[in-house]
């Protein structure tokens, strides 16, 4: 009974490392695209970021749940969190 109740939780924080790690590394190229001037560039990169994390948190929602949906904030919440502390040390030159 608790492996049926911890799958979709495991799941969905999995999905939400997976969908904050390409969201947060896309809004740090679009960031640097945006300081160069590539406005232009940026734009479809920010329109994909919203549209896949708008899709990913929706479709967690509607298949998932409350459970689900939270663990996937959680994951992304984490990314969000490892990919800032990796871009700090790009930044500061130390592996």
């Amino acid at each position: 009974m608790t492996t049926l109740f911890l799958l979709p939780l495991i799941a969905g924080a999995l999905a939400g490392l997976a969908l904050g790690t390409l969201f947060f590394r896309g809004l740090a190229a679009t960031a640097r695209l945006y300081v160069l001037g590539g406005v232009r560039r940026a734009m479809p990169l920010y329109l994909m970021r919203l549209t896949g994390a708008t899709a990913g948190f929706t479709i967690a929602a509607v298949w998932g749940g409350a459970a689900p949906l939270l663990a996937m904030l959680a994951g992304f919440q984490l990314a969000r969190s490892l990919v800032v502390r990796r871009e700090r040390r790009t930044q500061d030159g130390t592996p």
